[in-house]
C-alpha cells in the first residue's frame, strides 16, 4: 500500500513538472509576440512618415533650374549708368575753355575815369542844371577797360562811356584826331569862355590828341573839367 501511494505521489510531482516546463514556453512565446506586435508599428509610421515628407517637399528645391529668373528690364537698369545718355558721356567743358573760346584775351587794360570837381567851386558859372553836377563832382569813377594793340585813349574813353551809359560828344579837330566836347552833358564853356575838358594818362598830359595816345597795359586814363 506504501508503495502504491508512493508511486501515485510520484506521477503527480512528474506530472506537475511537465506542467510547470510547459508554461516558461508559452509565456516565452507571448512575450515575443507582444515585442514584435510592439515593435512593428513604430517601423510602419517611420516609414511612412518619412513617404510624408518626401511627398511634402515642394519640387522647387529639388530642381535648382526653377528659380526664377531676372527680367530684361532689370538687367538694362543695371547696366545704364546715370552719368551717361543714350548717346554716350557729355565731356565735361573746363571754366577756362569756355571763356577762352568765347571771348580771346585782352592785350591791354587800363583804367578811365570821368570828374568835374572844378565846376563845384564855380557853380555861379554853370550854365547848365547843377543836377548834373554829383555832390563830389565824380562822373565816372575808376574803372577797368579792355584793349587790343593799337587803341587809343579816346577807344578806351568810348567804351567806359557806353559801358555805363554815360553820354558823350567828341569832334574832329583842325588839329588833326578828335577832341572831346562834352561828357555826361558837361560840354566846353558851359562854366566860362576857357572850360572844357582835357585828358591825361599817369598824371601826365600827352602831347597828342587823345584819339591817337596809344593806350599801354597797365595805363591810367583821367578825363577832367577845367574852368
Amino acid at each position: 500500500m506504501k508503495k502504491i501511494i508512493a508511486l501515485f505521489l510520484s506521477f503527480i510531482i512528474c506530472v506537475s513538472f511537465c506542467a510547470c516546463g510547459k508554461t516558461p514556453q508559452s509565456t516565452n512565446s507571448r512575450n515575443t509576440d507582444i515585442t514584435e506586435n510592439v515593435n512593428a508599428p513604430p517601423e510602419q509610421e517611420n516609414e511612412s512618415s518619412s513617404l510624408n515628407v518626401s511627398e511634402n517637399v515642394p519640387q522647387s528645391t529639388s530642381n535648382p533650374s526653377s528659380k526664377p529668373k531676372p527680367t530684361d528690364n532689370a538687367k538694362s537698369e543695371t547696366k545704364k549708368s546715370p552719368m551717361q545718355s543714350e548717346t554716350g558721356t557729355v565731356p565735361a567743358v573746363k571754366p577756362d575753355e569756355a571763356e577762352t573760346t568765347a571771348a580771346p584775351p585782352a592785350k591791354a587794360v587800363c583804367t578811365v575815369q570821368v570828374e568835374c570837381k572844378q565846376i563845384l567851386s564855380k557853380k555861379n558859372k554853370f550854365k547848365k542844371d547843377e543836377s548834373l553836377i554829383s555832390a563830389d563832382g565824380v562822373i565816372l569813377s575808376p574803372v577797368k577797360v579792355y584793349l587790343d594793340d593799337g587803341e587809343t585813349a579816346f577807344d578806351a574813353l568810348k567804351k567806359a562811356c557806353a559801358e555805363n551809359g554815360i553820354a558823350l560828344n567828341a569832334q574832329s579837330s583842325s588839329f588833326g584826331g578828335v577832341y572831346v566836347v562834352g561828357i555826361g552833358g558837361i560840354e566846353e564853356k558851359d562854366c566860362g569862355v576857357q572850360s572844357g575838358w582835357i585828358y591825361t594818362v599817369n598824371g601826365q598830359s600827352p602831347s597828342v590828341s587823345i584819339s591817337k595816345y596809344k593806350v599801354k597795359n597797365g595805363d591810367s586814363l583821367v578825363l577832367s573839367y577845367v574852368c
